[in-house]
């Protein structure tokens, strides 16, 4: 499999890319060569853009989706998997679709391996979508937990739970699931939608640490699909409900 990028009309294969710019980012999932809530995802980049680089990109929903669908086919990307494109803007203006390595499962999956949380001290990001410094403080982050905990979880000076659009956090009690903050994310809408669908009430609450232990399971959520949490600290976490949650998890054109 040769994976390809579209880089202001050039191909390049995705092993020799690099983006040596600011950019602002969204991840997009596609199965069966067909990208899942594209508009909300080009609307999101140029109002992010806008904000950070006073300018917007002018690439549209039906360019994007053929861009995409080819750059899929010319990387031998198997139609029956899912698979994320990265679009990114940079500084400068330049456009480009990244495809990604695809994932060996249809549609959004509750990924088989769970996790252990550990805490995360950070300060809750302002970004409205992913970019450049996102990318590396999400990756620091991760990096900083592996060995003790997996996943972080995001904890801020109050010791409450930090949730990201891109990534946003869940956790169940009985029948209702809660968060700490509601986004226009396509993440956060497609969960918020899952959640619903699967027969719970989703409150928006913030989400003291403490409270964590009395929580039956918790889970986030990227374009993707769902990581499943088995424990925090010595609390053992279920996954029934976001077994649930995970089946309506579906993407949409």
């Amino acid at each position: 499999m040769n994976l390809m990028v579209w880089n202001d009309g050039k191909l390049v294969e995705a092993s020799q890319f690099r983006c040596p710019r600011s950019y602002v980012l969204q991840r997009i999932h596609t199965i069966g060569y067909r990208a899942s809530n594209l508009g909300r995802h080009i609307m999101l980049l140029r109002e992010s853009s806008a904000e950070l680089f006073g300018f917007m990109s002018l690439c549209g929903v039906d360019d994007a989706s053929k861009i995409i669908t080819k750059l899929l086919e010319l990387s031998r990307v198997s139609p029956n998997f899912s698979c994320a494109v990265a679009m990114r803007l940079d500084a400068e203006g330049h456009l480009s679709f990244e495809v990604e390595t695809p994932t060996y499962y249809e549609g959004a999956s509750l990924r088989a391996k769970r996790l252990r949380g550990a805490l995360y001290r950070a300060v809750p990001p302002m970004a409205l979508c992913q970019n450049s410094i996102t990318v590396a403080v999400d990756a620091m982050a991760d990096s900083r937990v592996a060995g003790y905990g997996d996943m972080p979880l995001w904890v801020n000076d109050k010791d409450e739970l930090i949730s990201r659009p891109w990534r946003p956090v869940f956790t169940v009690y009985g029948n209702r699931v809660y968060t700490p903050e509601m986004f226009d994310s396509v993440e956060f809408v497609v969960a918020h939608e899952a959640i619903v669908a699967a027969g719970f009430e989703l409150v928006i609450h913030p989400l003291p640490v403490k409270s964590l232990k009395r929580m039956e399971e918790i889970f986030e959520v990227d374009i993707m699909g769902i990581t499943s949490l088995y424990a925090f600290e010595e609390h053992r976490l279920l996954f029934m409900a976001t077994t649930q949650i995970a089946t309506r998890m579906q993407p949409k054109p």
